[in-house]
C-alpha cells in the first residue's frame, strides 16, 4: 500500500509535496570507551579518556592523569584497559590508597558509575561513553571554562590553573610569573565606535597575545578588558619580555572594524604588570594581587609600558 503524501506550508498560499522518509537506524551498537570524570577537586568537569594499554595516575608530572593534591603519591595508581576494553585498577602502595565507592582496593576491575576517590578531595566518576556522549561532555567542560567572546580560557580555568602552578612552585623551587594586561581607556573606545567594534578589539587583542605566549603558558580574560598570562618556570626578566612584545604588538596595530559603507579604525594601547613569586607570597591570590598592583603603577606612569618592580 502506497504511503500517503503529505504536504508543509511555505508560506501563505503555496505548498509543496514531502515523502516520507525511513527512520534510519544503525544496527551496530555505539563504541564506547571508557572515560574518568573529575566530580570533586581540582578542575572539575574535566574527562580523561582511557585508551588500550596503561595510564598513570599521580603527583609526579610526567604521570598520564597529573593530580595537585598533596595526599596523591607521586606515581599512586594504574589503569590498565585490555583489547576488549576492561578496564582494572591497580593501586601502586600509594600512602593513602585507591578508593573505590569508599572502600580501598588494590586491585579490581572497574564498572561504569563507580566513584573513585585519590588523595585528600579528589574524586572521580568512572564511566563508558560514545563518542556523542562525548562531544557533549567536551562540549560542557569548554563552555564551563572558556570566554565565550575571545575564547581564551576564563577567570575560573585561570584561578584552577594558578593553585595548581603554585602548589607546583612550591615542590620543585622552580620560577613562576604572571602577567596582568589591561586596555588602556577602553571605556572610551566602547563609547565612541559601540560595544561591537569594542568586542572585536577585545578579540584581536586576545588571539595575538595568545600566539605570543608559549603553548603551556595559560592566557585568560580576567574580566572586561583585563587578561592574565600565567607562566611556568619563567624568571621575572623573561616574563617581562613577553609583556613587552605583547605591548609592542597592539601599540603598533591600527584596529579596523565597521563595515564597506562605514570604515572605521583606531589605534589602542595596553599597560600590564608582571610578577614572579617570591618570599612572603603564601596564597595564590598574592602573586595575582601583585601583578595587579604592577599594572595600576604602569596606568599611573601614563599607560601603554610595562611595569615589572614596585619601585
Amino acid at each position: 500500500m502506497n504511503e500517503p503524501e503529505q504536504t508543509a506550508t511555505l508560506k501563505i498560499g503555496e505548498t509543496t509535496k514531502i515523502r516520507p522518509q525511513p527512520l534510519l537506524i544503525d544496527d551496530e551498537p555505539p563504541i564506547r570507551n571508557a572515560y574518568l570524570t573529575v566530580l570533586n577537586g581540582t578542575f572539575v568537569g574535566r574527562t580523561y579518556r582511557l585508551v588500550n594499554g596503561r595510564l598513570m595516575l599521580g603527583r609526579a608530572p610526567d604521570c598520564d592523569v597529573v593530580l595537585d593534591d598533596d595526599g596523591v603519591s607521586r606515581r599512586h595508581a594504574l589503569f590498565v584497559v585490555d583489547s576488549d576494553g576492561k578496564v582494572t585498577l591497580e593501586d601502586l602502595g600509594s600512602t593513602n590508597g585507591s578508593l573505590v565507592n569508599g572502600v580501598a582496593r588494590t586491585l579490581v576491575e572497574l564498572h561504569g558509575g563507580e566513584r573513585l576517590c585519590f588523595g585528600s578531595d579528589t574524586l572521580f566518576k568512572f564511566e563508558f561513553r560514545d563518542s556523542i556522549e562525548e562531544r557533549y561532555a567536551t562540549h560542557l567542560y569548554e563552555s564551563a571554562t572558556q570566554d565565550h567572546l575571545t575564547g581564551v580560557y576564563n577567570e575560573r580555568f585561570l584561578r584552577d590553573q594558578l593553585r595548581v602552578e603554585f602548589a607546583w612552585h612550591k615542590r620543585h623551587q622552580r620560577p613562576l610569573a604572571v602577567i596582568f594586561l589591561d586596555v588602556d581607556r577602553f571605556k572610551y573606545i566602547n563609547d565612541r565606535y559601540g560595544h561591537l567594534s569594542g568586542d572585536r578589539i577585545l578579540r584581536k587583542i586576545a588571539e595575538r597575545c595568545q600566539q605570543l605566549a608559549r603553548a603551556e603558558d595559560v592566557f585568560a580574560r580576567y574580566g572586561g578588558e583585563e587578561f592574565v598570562c600565567l607562566l611556568r618556570d619563567t624568571p621575572l626578566g623573561e616574563a617581562a619580555d613577553l609583556a613587552e612584545r605583547m605591548r609592542a604588538f597592539v601599540a603598533t596595530q591600527q584596529f579596523q572594524f565597521g563595515d564597506a559603507a562605514n570604515p572605521q579604525a583606531t589605534n589602542v594601547t595596553i599597560s600590564a604588570g608582571v610578577a614572579e613569586i617570591r618570599r612572603g607570597l603564601e596564597l595564590p591570590e598574592q602573586l595575582l594581587a601583585l601583578a595587579d598592583e604592577r599594572l595600576y603603577l604602569a596606568k599611573k606612569l601614563g599607560r601603554n609600558r610595562v611595569v615589572s618592580t614596585s619601585d
